[in-house]
């Protein structure tokens, strides 16, 4: 039986946009095709599309598209457009460049301190799927991602995503489990098929492999088949790890480096199906040694002999606690400073950061930190959490910014800014810009205009962001004749169009494009006159004045085009007073109504 038609082939050009480059997988009646391509209207931009030709996996997928683009996390690929076409659905992605860890894998084998760290980093993409009722049904070393630009691992879409309803409530277990045997592959350096008990109910474990009993005791959870045994939410198995000391990142150097010829190098690319793949594994590796580094230097100035004392106060408070630190605690700390050396971030800024946050947060405390005492273990743990969130805000910001972080001053954003004021654009509108971009980055409680240091190093980052992408466009509104036009907004960007209408005159406003896509429409006076919402048409009553400044934000993964249409409406004249009193006839004398009026309507 054939299930599927192929009417798409490389150089094929889908919906006028994306030209279709190299199929990565499939066919497969579930999961579909997986294509690289790139974006011709954005500058060939590469992006991955998913081709869905089976009535089921076009249903699957098309249900929870909506949810997956909602969803953003540093470590997973952004969603964007869903289209049909040839009777396929065709699913488009971010572009991740990197290494899969299939192909890490057979490389070299992992330490059992890389494989605890690269758990802790992809659980809680489990339980963020898990927690909007998805699963991913798919996590193997083939699904995983060592993104280039970072080294943090990646997320991928495996084409088997489905919602968590009472038929799959088992598959977010098995996404645990799968996870489990992801784990023991990269330690093993075997297939999952030959870690597979063929007597047992569990998988059977690798001969010579030994690790600390607790992280054993979390793994054969993991892999256990039966029910009372195994793991049911992912946060489950992130508060087992917590007590399982960080071991050594370092593989057995006695074993010996393997030797990989280019056509096997080249066919084990191609199999393992996923972007990235033509990254040299000995990126990976420097990567994994920079990993490494990072936690020696950490720790040197904890541990060796030869260190210099604390120069201050502060120096002592960060370095002294090391040494009498739960072990937990300090592999959590020590996770902590190599993603933040990973992200090119000012350590001494971060640290006054999270000591500031922590501050406000137990205002009782009267501005003291944390110590090392049994009783401030609640309060480390608290600091903890208060830097692995700021980490995951400033992730959002464009590397060349983040390594600015802690050196910005306010003249970084008003050179922008006043551009922006000298090109026409009202000051409100340049505030409404600002803010909504300190939104994404600044707590509730902080997103007031210039908050102290050090979180107003935030504040002018997402200054510089928002006014960077803004683009100008100036149209003139003519009477009884639309005005045209179609632009495109870059991922993340914006265009502001000023609109010139005449004196008195409404204005007629027709906005089309993605569903990503929001407006907002400024009066002369910098008021907002239509609230921000999708785009849509919209009446500007001619008391909102001239030049109207409408907005367009593009929120999705890739850039867009909008189309907008204005045309200039006289004011109607006001409609004459009419008397309803009525009044008597002189000849009859009965009382005369005015017409379309009866008794009921006075």
């Amino acid at each position: 039986m054939i299930w599927l038609i192929y009417l798409s082939g490389s150089g094929t050009v889908l919906v006028e946009r994306y030209r279709l480059e190299e199929r990565l997988s499939g066919p497969d009646p579930v999961q579909g095709s997986l294509w690289r391509a790139v974006d011709v209207m954005a500058g060939d931009v590469p992006v991955a599309i998913r081709q869905l030709e089976t009535t089921a996996a076009q249903q699957r997928l098309q249900g929870i598209w909506p949810q997956l683009q909602s969803l953003t996390h540093p470590q997973l690929p952004r969603c964007g457009e869903l289209f049909a076409l040839d009777e396929a659905i065709w699913l488009v992605r971010d572009w991740q460049d990197g290494v899969a860890y299939d192909v890490l894998r057979r490389q070299t084998r992992f330490g059992a301190g890389d494989v605890l760290l690269l758990l802790r980093q992809i659980l809680p993409l489990l339980e963020m799927f898990h927690g909007c009722g998805l699963v991913h049904g798919d996590v193997n070393p083939r699904h995983l991602l060592r993104r280039g630009s970072d080294g943090l691992p990646v997320l991928l879409d495996g084409g088997r995503m489905q919602r968590q309803d009472a038929t799959s409530k088992e598959a977010a277990c098995r996404d645990l489990h799968d996870l489990g045997v992801t784990a023991l592959e990269l330690l093993s350096g075997k297939e999952s098929s030959a870690l597979m008990a063929t007597n047992g109910e569990d998988g059977s474990w690798p001969e010579g492999l030994s690790l600390e009993p607790g992280f054993r005791q979390v793994l054969e959870r993991l892999l256990s088949e039966a029910p009372e045994r195994r793991f049911s939410e992912a946060s489950d198995v992130l508060k087992a790890l917590d007590s399982v000391v960080l071991p050594p990142s370092v593989t057995d150097p006695s074993l010996p480096e393997p030797t990989v010829s280019p056509r096997t190098s080249r066919a084990m690319a191609r199999e393992q199906g996923a972007e990235g793949r033509l990254w040299p594994v000995v990126l990976a590796l420097a990567l994994s040694a920079l990993v490494g580094s990072a936690i020696g230097w950490l720790l040197l100035p904890r541990t060796s002999p030869m260190a210099k004392g604390p120069r201050t106060g502060r120096d002592r408070a960060i370095q002294q606690p090391a040494l009498s630190l739960p072990p937990a605690e300090l592999d959590q700390r020590q996770q902590l400073f190599s993603r933040l050396r990973a992200l090119q971030v000012d350590r001494d800024w971060f640290l006054k950061l999270v000591d500031a946050s922590l501050t406000s947060r137990f205002p009782e405390r009267g501005g003291r930190l944390r110590s090392e005492s049994l009783d401030d273990a609640p309060l480390r743990q608290v600091w903890t959490e208060l830097a692995e969130g700021w980490l995951a805000r400033i992730e959002q910001l464009p590397p060349a910014i983040r390594a600015r972080l802690g050196r910005l001053r306010d003249g970084d954003w008003e050179q922008p800014r006043l551009a922006l004021q000298q090109q026409g654009v009202h000051p409100r509108v340049v505030e409404h810009l600002v803010s909504a971009a300190a939104q994404d980055l600044l707590p509730g409680t902080m997103q007031g205009r210039k908050p102290a240091e050090p979180f107003r190093q935030l504040w002018i980052a997402a200054a510089m962001e928002s006014l960077d992408d803004v683009e100008i466009v100036r149209l003139k509104a003519r009477r009884l004749e639309p005005t045209n036009t179609s632009l495109r907004i870059p991922a993340g960007g914006a265009r502001l169009v000023l609109v010139q209408v005449p004196d008195g005159d409404a204005l007629a406003l027709g906005i089309n494009g993605t569903p990503l896509m929001q407006m907002v429409v400024f009066g002369a006076n910098g008021q907002v006159v239509e609230e921000r919402g999708p785009l849509r048409v919209a009446r500007i009553a001619a008391e909102a004045g001239s030049p109207l400044q409408v907005l367009i934000t593009n929120e999705g993964v890739s850039s867009g085009l909008f189309t907008l249409s204005c045309r200039a409406d006289r004011s109607r004249p006001p409609l004459p007073a009419v008397d309803l009193d009525p009044l008597p006839d002189s000849a009859t004398g009965e009382l005369v109504r005015p017409l379309g009026l009866d008794s009921n309507d006075q």
